[in-house]
């Protein structure tokens, strides 16, 4: 194997810093990422694209084509850099193209071979022209030449379009390690990160994972964050941000996940997508079931936002009673959505407990003075509105949620006057209004009166061994 010379060690080195993707989860940086140092310091078959004007190249080799002219090792070589990315482009002139394939596979010499192999895998989509040709040329041409591109393409099917990605794939998470590591264990020295098969090989990697059910959450997601993320929780390509939303959530399908877990993933999930509730628009590209299972999500941890921090502060002779209903009321299935308005200390103490990306309302004084302590729960029951105050506060019910006076969910803050349907002293109800004091709680007084108006709203009946306590 040739020396490299210091200006392509130079080149390499400074790529190398490019494609740096900073500290991870895991130790390992994600598939291809290190192979551009790696390269620098033990050299490679990879044949790199040297520095010329590609577009001229391309115009000469095309000219000579169209003249049925033979092209020395060389002029392949540099063919192979034209197929796709100069102007003009070799594959747009069918009749060229097609002659300089029979003249690939008719070099006497494998470095042809090697600058095309190279130059497919950097330029690889599947479905872009030329591809299939290419591929077919290079399946052939690799077993006449052998060598570490041999080798991958028999034990990978490395040129094959759709199986070379999937192969590699399923050997990243079964060996839980990069693809660069793989490769390079079969000889081929550098492919970059940036190229069109490093990107192939990741999504397949996603598809699996999504499709996975023998790999338990925590290592999924180490796999996910090690070989398709950045330090910084992005996607390593933008484009596949659905991708990595369907192998995070699918292989959970529809049972129950131990709540730690499920935080996890949201906090993951929201920060790629955002919250579906807020906007909505980022998901379309994501299957409905997943986003609704994402929604069923937050209103569970909405619902848990509201408890555990008014659980610090709240009276305890009449909290648990309140929790106790409230989860009786969601474990029924009686809860569309949850959303939470805090006062400045449950605004702390929420981002302490659910982290800065937690996303809950500000509830503001308006008419009289709000507590820095006070929260309200707001949640979609059938086509109602309730809004639980904390504390002696009382739990307020639009039965419809059309109403004028009704407050609608997930806005960013909240007067306190418009979460409430009365401001005196004891209670209020009309046919499709309710305002009630938390009063006997013990008894069971407040909560079967509410209980009997949601059965109003939602035709389900609630029974007391719903929501008792203890």
């Amino acid at each position: 194997m040739l020396p490299m010379s210091h200006s392509l060690q130079d080149a390499i080195g400074n790529l190398s810093q490019r494609l740096s993707l900073g500290d991870r989860l895991m130790t390992e940086d994600p598939p291809l990422s290190r192979l551009a140092a790696k390269l620098a310091q033990d050299g490679g078959t990879t044949e790199l694209r040297p520095p010329k004007d590609y577009d001229a190249v391309a115009r000469e080799i095309l000219a000579q084509l169209a003249s049925g002219l033979h092209l020395d090792t060389r002029q392949l070589r540099d063919a192979a850099w034209c197929l796709w990315s100069t102007t003009p482009a070799i594959v747009g002139q069918q009749r060229e193209f097609s002659a300089l394939l029979l003249q690939m596979q008719a070099s006497d010499s494998a470095r042809p071979f090697r600058t095309l192999a190279t130059s497919f895998m950097a330029s690889y989509t599947a479905d872009q022209a030329g591809s299939s040709e290419v591929a077919q040329v290079l399946g052939g041409l690799s077993q006449q030449w052998g060598g570490p591109w041999g080798q991958v393409h028999k034990a990978y099917k490395l040129f094959d379009l759709t199986n070379g990605p999937q192969a590699l794939a399923s050997a990243v998470i079964a060996q839980d390690k990069p693809a660069s590591d793989i490769l390079k264990a079969a000889g081929i020295g550098a492919i970059s990160a940036q190229s069109g098969y490093a990107k192939a090989i990741t999504s397949a990697l996603l598809d699996q994972l999504a499709q996975s059910r023998d790999i338990d959450h925590l290592t999924r997601l180490a796999r996910i964050q090690r070989y398709a993320m950045t330090a910084e929780g992005n996607p390593i390509y933008g484009d596949q941000r659905p991708n990595l939303v369907e192998a995070l959530l699918r292989p959970f399908g529809t049972g129950k996940v131990e709540k730690t877990i499920r935080d996890l993933f949201l906090k993951i999930v929201l920060a790629l997508m955002g919250d579906p509730r807020l906007k909505p628009g980022n998901w379309s590209l994501v299957p409905t079931a997943l986003r609704e299972m994402v929604q069923r999500w937050l209103t569970e941890q909405s619902l848990r936002q509201f408890l555990d921090i008014v659980d610090r502060t709240a009276d305890d002779s009449m909290w648990p009673y309140r929790r106790a209903f409230w989860e009786g009321v969601y474990d029924r299935g009686l809860i569309g959505d949850a959303w939470v308005a805090f006062g400045p200390d449950g605004q702390r103490q929420a981002r302490n407990a659910f982290g800065k990306g937690a996303e809950f309302a500000v509830l503001a004084a308006e008419g009289r003075q709000v507590e820095s302590g006070h929260a309200v729960l707001l949640l979609r029951i059938g086509n109602g509105v309730v809004a639980d105050w904390s504390h002696n506060g009382k739990c307020n019910i639009w039965s419809n949620a059309d109403s004028k006076t009704a407050p609608k969910l997930f806005k960013k803050s909240y007067g306190s006057d418009e979460i409430r349907i009365h401001k005196g002293t004891g209670n209020y109800e009309t046919e499709d209004l309710m305002s009630l004091m938390h009063m006997s709680s013990p008894t069971y007084n407040w909560q079967g009166k509410v209980a009997e108006r949601l059965r109003k709203m939602t035709g389900i009946r609630l029974q007391q061994s719903d929501y008792r306590w203890p």
